[in-house]
């Protein structure tokens, strides 16, 4: 009977922290979590000029020698115009000959400017016209692509209804800057968000949901948007599956409602560590594919990983999207 109750509080602990907001804290709550990341190679910076919104900033810069795709790489939480995403998804996009671009935004999410402020996603808009005027950009062929607190930037533009992409790809997604504080007021991610949304004492909930996309208006036509989150996530990193889950499920009860993903279907991912797709043995770059849905615009995958973009997978679904295009 003890063994019994014990379980069952687990179970509560881990359904209220998924769908209640409750205060349970998921992974490390460590910058230095994507710090690999972080590598400076000092090569081809540039400075955009401020634009709307946007302050002046640099970013990284890798113009292809013939007309070509754009990839705008959104940094990290943390993170600037230094470094990169994935696994050296840079070296990989100058291989394709493509357009690389990667700004700094209003650098780390820990400020009002940052987070998904108006500057932000000006400043999306201010790299794309910069990469336009000095590169050889196809203008038809521009993706907005990022990880993490990238992949939190990717769909806010997305959401926005200013930034004119071919498509957005986000990895292990903030999409609920209330919800994720609850999951880490503790540590250094809870004292950004604070600071991002000014607030005092406690959480500025109505800032907070007004710089999350889960939150932000349905645009009446949107370029396809993949979302993609690892199962070990949450668990082995510091964003649960939860929060790309329900991003989805927005685009689902807009377009295809018998395509939601259910409370007992998110429970299983994250207390099994397995989804309806699992025994299917389709993969991702290798790795199993736990969950695949689609609904109008939106594709969530739930892969086996961690906190993590798989670089090479999201190169070749872009190259694909070009074979797509290339036929009349």
């Amino acid at each position: 009977m003890h063994l019994v109750r014990k379980a069952s509080l687990v179970l509560l602990l881990l359904a209220a922290a998924i769908f209640g907001g409750a205060l349970v804290q998921f992974g490390p709550g460590v910058r230095a979590e994507l710090g690999a990341y972080r590598e400076d190679r000092s090569r081809n910076y540039v400075t955009v000029p401020a634009f709307g919104a946007a302050k002046e900033m640099t970013a990284q810069f890798y113009p292809a020698k013939v007309k070509a795709p754009l990839i705008v790489d959104l940094h990290q939480w943390g993170e600037d115009a230094r470094g990169f995403a994935g696994k050296h998804l840079d070296e990989q996009v100058k291989a394709k000959g493509w357009n690389f671009i990667r700004p700094a935004l209003a650098g780390p999410n820990r400020t009002p400017d940052a987070c998904c402020s108006a500057g932000v996603i000006d400043g999306v808009l201010a790299a794309i016209e910069y990469a336009k005027q000095h590169g050889p950009v196809d203008p038809t062929s521009i993706y907005v692509v990022g990880i993490s607190g990238g992949g939190y930037t990717t769909l806010c533009a997305a959401m926005s209804n200013k930034v004119n992409a071919r498509g957005y790809y986000a990895w292990a997604s903030i999409t609920d800057l209330e919800e994720w504080y609850n999951q880490h007021r503790t540590d250094n991610y809870g004292s950004d968000i604070m600071q991002c949304t000014a607030s005092r004492g406690s959480l500025n909930l109505a800032e907070a949901r007004r710089r999350s996309p889960i939150y932000m208006g349905m645009p009446a036509k949107m370029s396809p948007i993949h979302m993609y989150a690892g199962i070990q996530d949450g668990f082995q990193g510091s964003v649960p599956i939860s929060h790309s889950v329900k991003m989805f499920n927005r685009f689902a009860d807009t377009y295809s409602p018998q395509q939601r993903v259910t409370d007992a279907q998110l429970l299983r991912m994250m207390e099994r560590r397995e989804g309806d797709d699992t025994a299917a043995k389709q993969t991702i770059d290798g790795r199993t594919i736990h969950l695949r849905r689609s609904a109008g615009p939106a594709e969530l995958v739930v892969f086996e990983g961690e906190h993590e973009m798989l670089s090479t997978a999201l190169v070749d679904a872009i190259a694909q999207d070009q074979v797509v295009k290339s036929k009349p």
